[in-house]
């Protein structure tokens, strides 16, 4: 038997419909990120991110899975929802910004 996750850190609930908050710095978007629970704002949340193809970009070639937890989902689900695009463009972008970065 098992418990659930937030069962046994007793998350607190995010409401539903509460924006997220302005964090000043990345460890303290981490904590939030680690101590609250958002399933009952997920499942309450009706908006969805609509996929409009642009026939001028080349079509992408090449798939990539990647394994994350409930707590990546939900941050990445969420950045995505916040600047209107799909999860799979913040992904774009983060491989692109770190690429840049390497130069």
């Amino acid at each position: 038997m098992t418990k659930k996750k937030n069962e046994s850190k007793k998350l607190k609930p995010w409401p539903p419909g509460k924006p997220l908050p302005k964090f000043a710095s990345h460890d303290e978007e981490e904590t939030f990120w680690r101590s609250h629970d958002f399933d009952d704002a997920m499942n309450a949340s009706t908006d969805q991110v609509l996929y409009e193809p642009q026939a001028t970009r080349r079509p992408r070639m090449h798939v990539y899975r990647v394994r994350l937890d409930d707590e990546e989902m939900a941050a990445l689900q969420s950045l995505a929802k916040r600047r209107g695009v799909t999860a799979s463009v913040i992904v774009r972008e983060l491989v692109r910004s770190a690429r840049a970065g390497v130069r």
